[in-house]
């Protein structure tokens, strides 16, 4: 076949194909508007939401920030004169109130990073309180939400339990950090905590614990910090 004809050939098909494209995209032009205008919605509506989860963040780290402030206020002796600018409390239960219902608000407000963190506060400030039921159920909440910061209030709510003679429960939630490590809270600071809780009525298990993390982490604190212990209960 001659090379025109082959080239004409080419021509016709491409003219039929484009053509028909044409065609199809007249028909259903209604269609492929709806469709781009839904991608572009699509696209819209993600880059708001992005931008508002970036805004509600920024908020929330300033109101987190401030009800630190509250948090790490001076307790003084009762008569000292207030200072202008200056928050400070009588003692650490008033102070732990204020620094609770700051930290609630937070929490209630936001939920982002921040307000995750100040639930975990509110859970901390609970206990300082003496508040256990309300401490209980804050960290719990974070605890559910896992990741690091769900460590952190496993850790937490143990201490809270040990302090009110909930030793099994302590032992649970230490036996969960030890299955499920993270940054904010590793397997040996776990077992240390568990060492120390079985010191005092099972020296034997205690022991072990101290024994192993001696052996697995003897060229750091966490080893040396074992052995010392170990050494105290022989």
């Amino acid at each position: 076949m001659r090379s025109d004809v082959r080239h004409q050939l080419k021509t016709d098909r491409f003219a039929e194909a484009t053509t028909e494209t044409v065609h199809w995209a007249a028909e259903h032009r209604s269609r492929l508007i709806l469709y781009g205008s839904l991608a572009l919605a699509v696209i819209v509506l993600a880059i708001t939401f992005i931008a508002v989860r970036r805004s509600q963040e920024q908020q929330a780290s300033v109101a987190l920030a401030n009800a630190f402030e509250t948090y790490q206020a001076p307790v003084v002796p009762a008569g000292t004169p207030a200072q202008p600018g200056l928050q400070m409390f009588f003692s650490s239960k008033d102070r732990a109130k204020a620094a609770n219902e700051a930290f609630g608000k937070v929490a209630d407000k936001y939920s982002t990073q921040s307000g995750k963190t100040a639930r975990y506060m509110q859970g901390i400030t609970a206990g300082e309180m003496g508040d256990v039921a309300n401490a209980e159920k804050e960290l719990k909440d974070v605890i559910g939400s896992g990741g690091d910061l769900g460590n952190l209030a496993r850790y937490a709510l143990a201490s809270v339990y040990r302090q009110n003679n909930r030793e099994q429960d302590a032992i649970a939630l230490y036996n969960e950090i030890g299955a499920k490590p993270s940054r904010s809270v590793g397997k040996p600071m776990a077992d240390l905590e568990l060492a120390s809780l079985y010191s005092a009525k099972q020296p034997d298990k205690a022991k072990v614990i101290l024994q192993q993390l001696a052996k697995d982490n003897k060229d750091d604190a966490i080893g040396q910090l074992a052995a010392e212990k170990l050494a105290a209960i022989k």
